[in-house]
């Protein structure tokens, strides 16, 4: 419900009285429902203006979801209780497209009604030269609260739009005022004293220099004014006695307070101004949305003013967005940026930004002096700190994102609580709430003015030292917090500090950094940089780290051999096998063995594993297996214990043992400790529980459940989401993928490799892109390819496997020497049987002994896959099998061969392998 200190309004027959919500019709009374009540009231109030139905529905319904329907009825019933439009007599008009407006004549009664003469209240509002965007919906709030509240401030940075707002709020609700707006501006004012002073001046009232409060009141009691106190935090206290004053004595008056501070009385209604809109961080829309944003619909209109031929173009887009968000959204910073459009051009302007306090100068010049540049805005900020929040604000500028309580404290080196406070209520400190608590940060342009007022101070040496320090703490509880926390959770309270991380890392090797810090700030953040699949900068950082112990002379093998082995994973998921990657794996591993560190023993261990793996050594990867089998039985650890049985898991697949493998894959998964994010995924780097669900999926297409294998790879893809980066990658690209294909699913394998495109290219993972290349040319090829077109150099043995069981053109001369010389036991009976297949298709009219060599090494692959007790494979070997016997004629042979294993599948009759078999069987029988 709202309420009107107008005391009547008049208009044809009808005469409202808003204070009582009275609707008279001559002397009867009429009944008029609250929000029809309401709906008139807001009318009136706007009356002669076109009201947007939008801000109707806020009035009416401030705390409720309406739809149009709902707004249409209720109008309805007003016009009725009207009768608008009888006799020609019309009071609401709607404007299609725009809202609804009271334009029927309208006069006020009552005391001092100055509208029902047709005058306009008094006021002294300064003249707006630019109209205001993106607080239509603040501002609506605002002029709704001051109906029933008589004080609000409004706070925020210099610059953020508060004198604006104020200025066409008070315009908006002027009518309301029979005595007017009375516009007092503060900051020319040095002394506390002279506030009341500046008031009665503003009102042109005379009052004695000495006391000026008794006649200011006795002036104002009987008024219904609203006061608007601008600019009020450089004379905060006087300021706020005044408004307590007013308030106080003089009942009918409301006061309406602009300050970077509260003005903390009792009654105050406190708003936070925020920045103006901008797209989400992710998002870059074109250049008709990115114009919905209210940030950039400024930045383009002043872009406009001073240079008439500027159209924000789509390819402009991003390079507008990061503009405006290195600006904060901040309307003053954005018009002074616009102001340099004609000299700059707008690629230009973004470069000039890096300095943008000699950038932003030159505003206009009937704006105030403390907007005519940037730093004028933040010098007047700064000048009314006292020399301790100085002090704080200085070393707060070191955060590159949100920070918390403690950080604060420990990187400015003293308690802060009090004087944090004091810089968030001065609103040069934001304050921000995620998973329960409480964050502070600085916008960039007050971290840009505070970090160089650091930097002249001489005492920036030592905020950094701490500032690193407390990043390698921080960092080290990062990594903690990922092992039990869930990804979601973790990401949303630690992602952000990636910033400040790197910029701890830079300063430690810089000129005046700490080197041995740099390199434990390197080693900390590791699982940070992975979860974040920040591969290669990371990749990146160690090189450097790296290089910079060579250069220095520092002799830290423990460190060393831990920088290696993550440069070796980096390489592998950046560059691809190379040997490089083999040499770092192979260095980390050496120093690791020299060691009495089992934890880094097992890290280097799963580290050659691994290497193994993607060189597809088998035989390798199982004497690794074998040392890590030796370090778990000198130490009862649970967790080296899951690793090893998911390295026999692997081990089992690869060697065709698909029941084991799948015992020990169900076995982690349904272990206790094997559920949540554990330390050693760091060292095998995609996540076990995604690898194992591959895995198990994998393992169930081989036993004939292509159904269930299927619903788990879809589960591993999802859960992949959750983690970094190379987790879904290789759950993409050895897991999905395959079996979706193996399946037929060819319309699934298409956008799970579109997505593994995507994906590796976003993180710069080149050697999952290679994975992705190689099935988009499969995918788009068909079975029409006679040479598989692979997309790098052929160093990735396990990559020829697997694709060799997926198009026989892949089936080729070195894929099937690996299968005959035991190098690839899983593929081998598909390699045969595709290889066998191939020679069919090239076989001469006639050429029986081709087909009997070709009927030969198909029951030579249909033995393999039956000692590998796989299904999967049997049912193809043995549907090509029936196929040879077939065009032999031998139809009977064809057919008992095919059909008992044909009907061993219980599942998957949709599937392409299974309904090949059925149609085989239709012409044998």
């Amino acid at each position: 419900m709202i309420n009107s200190p107008v005391p009547a309004y008049v208009f044809g027959p009808f005469r409202l009285l808003p204070l009582e919500r009275l609707l008279f019709e001559g002397e009867r009374a009429l009944r008029l429902g609250s929000r029809a009540m309401d709906l008139l009231l807001a009318l009136l109030e706007r009356a002669g203006d076109i009201v947007d139905k939008h801000e109707l529905v806020a009035i009416v319904w401030p705390h409720a979801v309406v739809d149009d329907a709902t707004l249409r009825v209720h109008l309805a019933a007003l016009r009725k209780a009207l009768g608008d439009g009888r006799d020609g007599q019309r009071y609401i008009t709607t404007i299609p497209g725009r809202g609804y407006g009271f334009l029927a004549p309208l006069a006020l009664t009552g005391r001092q009604a100055p509208g029902a003469a047709g005058v306009e209240p008094r006021h002294n509002l300064p003249v707006m030269l630019t109209r205001m965007l993106g607080r239509a919906e603040v501002l609506q709030t605002m002029a709704n609260q001051l109906l029933q509240l008589r004080l609000l401030c409004v706070a925020g940075p210099g610059g953020i739009g508060k004198t604006t707002l104020a200025v066409v709020l008070a315009t908006r609700v002027l009518r309301r005022y029979a005595d007017g707006v009375c516009f007092v501006d503060l900051s020319p004012l040095d002394e506390g004293r002279l506030v009341p002073l500046a008031l009665a001046t503003a009102l042109g009232v005379a009052v004695p220099a000495g006391d000026a409060m008794p006649p200011l009141l006795a002036y104002l009691r009987p008024r219904h004014m609203l006061i608007v106190l601008d600019n009020c935090e450089h004379v905060i206290g006087a300021a706020a006695t005044l408004a307590d004053a007013l308030l106080k004595g003089a009942p009918l008056l409301h006061v309406l307070a602009t300050s970077r501070e509260p003005l903390r009385i009792t009654s105050e209604q406190l708003l936070r101004l925020p920045a103006l809109e901008l797209p989400p961080a992710d998002a870059v829309p074109d250049a008709a949305a990115a114009r919905h944003f209210s940030a950039v619909q400024l930045f383009c209109e002043r872009c406009a003013a001073v240079d008439d031929a500027f159209v924000l173009a789509d390819a402009d887009v991003p390079v507008v967005l990061d503009i405006c968000r290195r600006l904060d959204g901040i309307p003053l910073a954005l018009e002074l940026a616009a102001g340099r459009i004609g000299h700059f051009g707008l690629h230009e302007l973004r470069r000039q930004l890096d300095d943008r306090f000699r950038l932003l100068t030159r505003g206009a010049r009937n704006m105030p002096l403390r907007h005519q540049t940037l730093r004028a805005t933040l010098d007047w900020s700064y000048g009314l700190l006292d020399a301790q929040e100085r002090q704080v604000l200085q070393a707060l500028s070191v955060f590159k994102s949100r920070f918390r309580l403690e950080s604060a404290s420990a990187v400015a080196g003293c308690e802060v609580f009090d004087t944090l406070a004091d810089l968030a209520a001065k609103s040069l400190v934001s304050i921000e709430f995620c998973c329960q608590h409480v964050y502070y940060r600085l916008l960039d342009t007050t971290r840009a003015y505070a970090a160089a007022l650091l930097s002249a101070s001489g005492d920036a040496g030592a905020v950094l030292l701490r500032h690193a320090r407390h990043c390698l703490g921080l960092a080290g509880r990062i990594a903690a917090d990922w092992e039990s926390m869930p990804p979601a959770q973790w990401s949303a309270r630690y992602g952000r500090h990636v910033d400040d991380l790197r910029a701890a890392i830079d300063w430690a090797f810089g000129e005046e950094g700490d080197v041995a810090l740099g390199v434990a700030l390197t080693l900390a953040a590791q699982t940070l940089f992975y979860q974040l699949s920040l591969m290669d900068e990371y990749r990146v950082r160690v090189e450097r780290a790296l290089e910079r112990m060579a250069t220095h002379a520092v002799e830290d093998p423990d460190s060393e051999m831990q920088l290696q082995a993550s440069l070796a994973h980096l390489l592998l998921h950046t560059q691809g096998v190379t040997g490089t990657m083999l040499r770092s794996f192979q260095r980390g591993y050496a120093l690791a063995m020299r060691t009495d560190d089992d934890s880094h023993r097992f890290d280097a261990i799963c580290g050659m594993w691994i290497c193994s793996l993607k060189m597809a050594d088998f035989q390798g990867a199982d004497n690794y297996v074998a040392q890590l089998a030796v370090l778990c039985a000198a130490r009862d650890d649970t967790v080296m214990r899951l690793v090893l049985a998911r390295m026999r898991s692997a081990g089992e697949y690869l060697r065709g043992r698909y029941a084991q493998s799948a015992a020990l894959a169900r076995m982690v998964l349904a272990h206790p400790e094997g559920a949540g994010q554990l330390g050693f995924n760091n060292a095998l780097l995609a996540d076990h529980q995604v690898c194992l669900r591959g895995m198990l999926a994998r393992c169930l297409w081989m036993q004939g459940r292509p159904d269930d294998a299927l619903a788990l790879a879809r589960e591993a893809v999802t859960v992949g989401f959750e983690h970094n980066g190379v987790t879904l990658c290789v759950a993409l690209a050895i897991n999905a993928i395959p079996v979706a294909l193996w399946c037929g699913q060819r319309g699934q394998a298409h956008a799970w490799t579109c997505l593994l495109c995507e994906h590796a290219a976003r993180y710069g993972l080149l050697y999952w892109s290679a994975w992705g290349a190689a099935y988009q040319r499969l995918l788009d090829a068909g079975e029409a390819m006679t040479e598989f077109p692979w997309p790098s150099v052929r160093s990735w043995p396990i990559q020829i496997d697997l694709m060799a069981t997926l198009h026989d053109a892949a089936a080729d001369s070195q894929a099937l020497r690996r299968a005959r010389t035991g190098q690839a036991p899983w593929s081998a009976p598909e390699v045969l049987r595709r290889d066998a297949h191939h020679r069919w298709q090239a076989l001469a009219q006639g050429d029986t002994a081709g087909l009997d060599a070709v009927r030969a090494q198909l029951e030579e692959a249909l033995q393999l896959a039956r000692g590998q007790q796989a299904p999967g494979w049997e049912l193809r070997c043995a549907t090509s099998l029936a196929a040879v016997l077939q065009a032999q004629g031998r139809r009977a042979a064809a057919h008992a061969l095919l059909a008992p294993v044909h009907a061993g599948y219980l599942q998957g009759r949709d599937t392409m392998d299974v309904m090949a078999a059925a149609a085989l069987l239709a012409q044998l029988a």
